[in-house]
């Protein structure tokens, strides 16, 4: 008689769970050793870049004597932005983040995002073709207007609250609308008192429109929406039963913000000043284009600067490999580059410090 075939029998659930456990596994392995294999190659490029230059550039005293007009150029055209961002930046994330309403919060927010995706070189194009000229002429009603406006604004703010009860409630979420007609009119007086003083006693246009003040208007400006955006996170992530506690305790929205919401997010905030700040340090296309690259150390706002940055873009095609003007800006270019590293340590290590803080660790 014919044997009948014995069937083979199916595998048990444990089996098929070994299976995909093992399948699991191996793709976890091999996830782990291309992400290990990518931290190595980006820790080996960040290494080699300084090393590069440190060995090819031959860092000596000389070089360093030789550096610090464009060194210096790096530094005031950084703080000058900074002194134009900061304000504009910090305050304006504070409001969107603990007093906007959420509608308007939802497409203020993307706005400004979408601001800091205009190329650098665009910005540059206009400071140099259009608000320069502007600028030179108008220079006087300029620092009348940054004089004038905090001083107006503060009046404003101290006033606000003798306002009537139900306007102040009407206008919750929506006071910076409020004062555009007081901007307004502050650029008005501002352009009187600048022509004014401009016919009275004959200040002229500075020697060069492209100069300092420019640099940090328009590199301030192009900074700002990073610097807004790192500080919006930064406070929005605050928890807000915390705000809620200190309300419920008879505080204002204000002192909430002053004494609760801004030392939580302390951390938060100072790393988000030093990515701008790295950031303007390393800003190329509109110091090129806009500061005259003339070297000058002073303090001058009305002369041209030479930055690092600007300076390698020039000079670089030019540079005869070997050469001591080649070894020059490999050192400034060194020098640039621990500048900006530091600054992007630092700001690291306090964001993570700022997580740590929010999680309760």
């Amino acid at each position: 008689m014919p044997v009948p075939a014995v069937e083979s029998a199916a595998p048990s659930p444990g089996q098929v769970f070994r299976a995909q456990l093992a399948r699991r596994l191996r793709r976890e392995r091999w996830t782990n050793g291309v992400i290990r294999c990518a931290a190595v190659a980006v820790l080996a490029a960040v290494a080699g870049i300084p090393t590069f230059l440190l060995v090819d550039a031959g860092v000596s005293s000389a070089s360093w004597a030789a550096l610090r007009p464009v060194f210096v150029g790096s530094l005031k055209a950084a703080f000058a932005a900074m002194v134009v961002a900061l304000p504009l930046g910090l305050f304006a994330a504070a409001w969107c983040a603990r007093f906007a309403s959420p509608a308007t919060r939802a497409w203020l927010k993307p706005v400004f995002e979408l601001i800091e995706a205009v190329p650098a070189v665009v910005l540059g194009l206009v400071a140099s073709v259009t608000v320069a000229p502007w600028l030179a002429r108008h220079v006087v009603s300029v620092a009348a207007f940054a004089a004038l406006l905090p001083v107006a604004l503060g009046a404003v703010g101290l006033a606000w609250p003798s306002a009537p009860a139900g306007w102040r409630r009407r206008a919750t979420g929506y006071e910076p609308w409020l004062c555009v007609p007081v901007i307004a009119g502050v650029a008005l007086a501002a352009w009187l008192i600048g022509s004014g003083i401009t016919h009275a006693l004959g200040v002229g246009e500075p020697a060069t429109p492209w100069n300092l003040l420019l640099v940090g208007i328009v590199l301030g400006l192009a900074v700002m929406p990073m610097l807004f955006t790192l500080a919006e996170d930064a406070l929005f992530a605050v928890p807000a039963h915390l705000t809620d506690g200190a309300l419920a305790l008879g505080a204002s929205r204000w002192q909430a913000l002053v004494r609760l919401v801004v030392p939580a997010a302390a951390p938060g905030l100072f790393a988000a000043v030093l990515l701008c700040l790295s950031r303007a340090l390393g800003e190329t296309m509109i110091v090129l284009m806009a500061s005259g690259n003339t070297p000058d150390a002073t303090g001058n706002p009305f002369v041209g600067l030479r930055a690092i940055s600007a300076n390698l873009a020039l000079e670089a095609p030019e540079a005869v490999p070997g050469s001591a003007h080649y070894r020059l800006l490999l050192t400034s270019a060194l020098l640039l580059f621990v500048l900006c590293f530091i600054l992007n340590s630092v700001a690291d290590a306090v964001r993570v410090r700022l997580r740590r803080r929010l999680a309760g660790l």
